[in-house]
């Protein structure tokens, strides 16, 4: 028989089973077999025949194409596309190929993503994911709120991937609905993916009937229906973590016990693995609740069979007779096999017989009408190992962080307006143009930044500025929980304390530490430990007033550069000001304790040389008072200052603190011996072995509201280069124990004052006052009294008095007066007046340290042999030496 006439005789309208393709005409359906069931996209395997062995396949591959079976009303359309065309086989004369029609959800298939989603439900989500296939049509059938999502992020998924995991995260099934455009000419390919959730109401399908076998129905029935019992669990319990509100979130789901069920055990699964998931308590509630809904979908199931050519996933059929009661059920999926009616001399041809030509057939799964629909669940990938961001934020901002230590990053691998150096602007999207790369501050990727100590206000806070390199890690492996674990140097960000190959450092990588910078690039604070061997050095620094604390081998660094030596020990220096406060006191000392042995205020030195000043105090009080001279007043606050920091006394802890005793070790025991040393009232003590120097070029001042107490076991002095001036408020006293009392002005007056009461001179022996050089004058305003004993001689107005009890004697020399006589006066030199053109100055300076040498006596040595003495002022300066002519003029330093 020819086959090829045979197959050419029929017009594929007389068949049960016609497919049209854009190669319209080029085929008849041999058999399909295909499978749609809910959550999935259907997938259906055509056999075609063609008596054309070389036909070009190419142009249907993404083509509509449309499936139709004959029915009692009719016929039934899958619309899809073809996703696979290939040969299979030929016999010479009929060539057989095979044609994959699958729903436009396959395309989800073919492209693989990275890209975050923000302020965004999962309908949102999917609306952008869809909006790029221009074949999709969908729409949602839902009744419960849906949550919107901060961030959610597709990475390293293929779209159909993603959307399956979003929509079982969300408790959202999905179906397809076909459009049944059986009289178009042009295959549309056009059927809708229904969305919704367990609460949604489904739609009704056909009524079918029920017979042991088919009974020639034009739209089928059902042969085989039973019912399949599965033990399942029964409760869900879904926690996760909350970081903002430091809480966990938790929801239960419970169902009811079967009336009629033997007891079990409570079969729970507990769903902890990762944080972030919930925003409230009420949508871990939701998410338990459907998670447990899907997990008992197949708790009870039924298995059918048949030829039912209405038989649609999601929709509520009706069984009818059967066990004298209609059924209602909704199928989860529908596996269809047909053969097409290709006429007796074809099918004896192709021997085909699992199928009798022109027959159809089925089975499927379903659930009792009223079961909530729930897809399982999908776990999301994880993420491995760590990335690098940048840090983005606010333009032209330095810091842009939230309050909970947060920042905006920006990965390299995200696409759009702003990407990183390099980054690709093409999003390849129609329904998200711009991306999800802005650069800056609206970048929806916000993450923690994780410290090595982190508590209720304390522990590390280091903010990354925008602009730096990051480290990412991802909690949980969730691309949706980044946490910025640290940062990284390289390409045109160097360390602070760059050092090998290339750095231009001088040492080989000794500095450890941290460098900030102000927010307008400029260096702020700094932390180095230099572990160069022998020159360990710790110092901390900032730029402002170049204050630092230096400890260690002391050198001046400069960048990463180890600069000259400074010294060794402990440095603080700044050029703005310096206060040290303590509330219980200040302890400076010079006196070393071998190994660092003893307390922190252990002032045995201090305490011993202060009772001995204490001690000579106290005996040269006795001496002066006893000699009705002036007291010491400030003694006994001198005394109660020792005993307030002497240990022996009150300068020490006389209880535990903070629950540890108080106490000094003693051999290998880290207490038990003297009290531990502090200062019973705030006091400030400096003390030294050798010498306590104060100086400045400047003005010094000490002020006490009550005593001035100076002692000293040897000498005390007072030098001043100008005027020592004092002033009391009351008596002054001056006492000398042994020696005596000497006042000498070397050229001017000495002038001892009384205004409002007497001035004695008393002595125990003999009052001598003399002039060697000159006079002395005793001036009154009244009366001058001079007394010995009963003898007395008052001047008083014009009269002098002679007072004695025993006798007056006035003795006299001879006094010859001489005649008239001439003599040459001896008179001073005038003035001068002559025009002196000439002056000069002088400006000293010290010459290692180029200061002002101030109050330095001076001699300047005119040229004729003439002295001028003086003292430089504050700046240096000599006075000014004015001559007639032009001479030498020598100056010497005295002193």
């Amino acid at each position: 028989m020819d086959v090829v006439a045979a197959l050419r005789g029929y017009s594929q309208a007389t068949r049960h089973i016609q497919i049209d393709t854009v190669m319209t005409g080029a085929f008849a359906v041999e058999r399909f077999h295909g499978r749609e069931a809910m959550n999935e996209s259907f997938r259906f395997e055509i056999d075609v025949l063609s008596s054309e062995p070389f036909l070009d396949l190419g142009s249907l591959i993404g083509s509509a194409a449309r499936l139709r079976l004959a029915t009692g009303a009719g016929e039934r359309c899958w619309n899809g596309y073809v996703t696979h065309a290939a040969y299979a086989d030929t016999d010479g004369e009929i060539t057989r190929y095979r044609l994959t029609l699958e729903s436009w959800l396959a395309f989800l298939h073919l492209r693989r993503n990275c890209l975050y989603f923000t302020e965004l439900d999962t309908a949102g989500i999917c609306d952008r994911v869809f909006g790029d296939y221009p074949e999709a049509h969908w729409r949602y059938e839902t009744s419960e709120a849906q949550r919107t999502y901060a961030l959610r992020g597709q990475y390293r998924e293929t779209d159909h991937a993603f959307v399956l995991r979003l929509l079982s995260e969300a408790g959202l099934s999905f179906h397809i609905e076909h459009a049944q455009d059986a009289g178009g000419s042009k295959p549309s390919g056009n059927h809708t993916v229904v969305i919704a959730d367990r609460r949604a109401a489904q739609k009704k399908g056909a009524s079918i009937a029920f017979h042991i076998q088919d009974v020639g129905d034009p739209d089928g029935v059902i042969t085989q229906f039973t019912q399949r019992h599965q033990w399942v669990p029964d409760q869900v319990v879904a926690t996760s973590w909350k970081a903002s509100e430091v809480q966990a979130l938790a929801g239960q789901a419970q169902a009811e016990a079967d009336p009629d069920a033997p007891m079990l055990p409570v079969r729970e699964v507990y769903d902890g693995q990762r944080a972030g998931r919930f925003d409230t308590t009420a949508q871990a509630q939701l998410y338990a609740a459907q998670r447990l809904d899907a997990l008992r979908l197949p708790k009870t199931v039924h298995d059918g069979a048949g030829t039912a050519r209405t038989l649609e996933v999601g929709k509520v059929h009706t069984l009818t007779g059967y066990l004298n009661q209609p059924h209602t059920f909704v199928p989860l999926s529908i596996e269809h096999e047909a053969v097409n009616n290709l006429g007796a001399d074809i099918g004896a041809l192709l021997q085909r017989g699992e199928l009798a030509a022109g027959h159809y057939r089925n089975r499927f799964i379903a659930v009792p009408e009223g079961v909530p629909i729930v897809p399982p669940h999908i776990d999301r990938p994880v993420v491995h190992g760590v990335q690098t961001a940048i840090v983005v934020g606010e333009p032209n901002t330095r810091v842009s962080s939230t309050r909970d230590h947060q920042v905006r990053i920006q990965f390299p691998w995200m696409r759009g307006i702003a990407p990183l150096s390099g980054g690709l602007t093409d999003t390849a999207s129609r329904s998200n143009p711009d991306g999800h790369a802005p650069g800056n501050h609206r970048s929806g990727v916000l993450a923690r930044v994780a410290e090595q100590a982190a508590g209720p206000n304390f522990g590390h806070a280091y903010t990354p500025r925008v602009g730096a390199e990051v480290v990412v890690g991802f909690d949980s492996g969730n691309i949706d929980l980044p946490v910025v674990l640290g940062q990284v140097y390289g390409g045109r960000v160097k360390p602070p304390f760059a050092a090998g190959e290339g750095s231009g450092a001088n040492h080989p990588g000794t500095l450890t530490g941290m460098q900030t910078q102000t927010l307008d690039g400029q260096p702020g604070s700094r932390w180095v430990m230099d572990d160069a061997a022998g020159q360990l050095r710790h110092e901390l620094g900032n730029s402002i007033a170049e204050s630092r604390l230096a400890q260690g081998y002391l050198i001046d660094q400069q960048g990463t550069m180890r600069g000259a030596y400074r010294g060794e020990g402990f440095e603080l220096s700044t050029q703005g000001w310096a206060v040290a406060r303590a509330g219980e006191g200040v302890l400076v000392s010079s006196t070393a304790r071998p190994n660092a042995t003893s307390t922190q205020m252990d002032l045995v030195e201090s305490a011993g040389q202060l009772a001995q000043a204490v001690k000579t105090a106290q005996g040269l009080d006795t001496a002066a008072t006893g000699a009705t001279a002036g007291g010491l007043g400030g003694n006994q606050a001198q005394a109660d200052f020792l005993k307030a920091i002497d240990p022996s006394q009150d300068g020490k802890y006389t209880g535990p603190v903070s629950g540890q005793d108080a106490t000094k070790p003693v051999g290998k025991q880290r207490s038990g011996g003297d009290p531990v040393e502090r200062f019973a009232t705030p006091a400030v003590v400096f003390e030294s072995p050798a010498n306590l120097v104060f100086t400045t070029p400047n003005s010094a001042v000490a002020y006490a509201a009550e005593h001035v107490h100076l002692t000293a076991q040897g000498d005390a002095h007072f030098a001043a280069d100008a005027t020592v001036a004092g002033a009391s408020g009351e008596a002054v006293s001056f006492y000398g124990a042994s020696g005596g009392f000497k006042i000498v002005a070397n050229h001017g007056p000495v002038t001892v004052e009384s205004h409002t009461s007497t001035m004695e001179v008393l002595a125990d022996q003999s009052v001598q006052i003399s002039s060697t050089e000159d006079r002395i004058d005793v001036l009154a305003k009244d009366t001058i009294v001079l007394q010995q004993g009963p003898n007395r001689i008052t001047l008083k107005g014009a009269d002098i008095t002679v007072e004695t009890p025993g006798q007056f004697q006035v003795k006299s020399g001879s006094h010859a007066f001489v005649g008239p006589a001439g003599a040459s006066p001896n008179l001073a030199p005038l003035r001068d007046s002559r025009v002196q053109a000439f002056d000069e100055g002088f400006v000293l300076k010290d010459r290692d340290s180029g200061k002002p040498a101030a109050f330095r006596p001076y001699r300047i040595t005119l040229a004729n042999g003439d002295v001028q003495h003086g003292v430089t002022d504050e700046l240096g300066h000599t006075h000014v030496v004015k001559t007639l002519a032009s001479e030498i003029l020598k100056i010497d330093v005295e002193g």
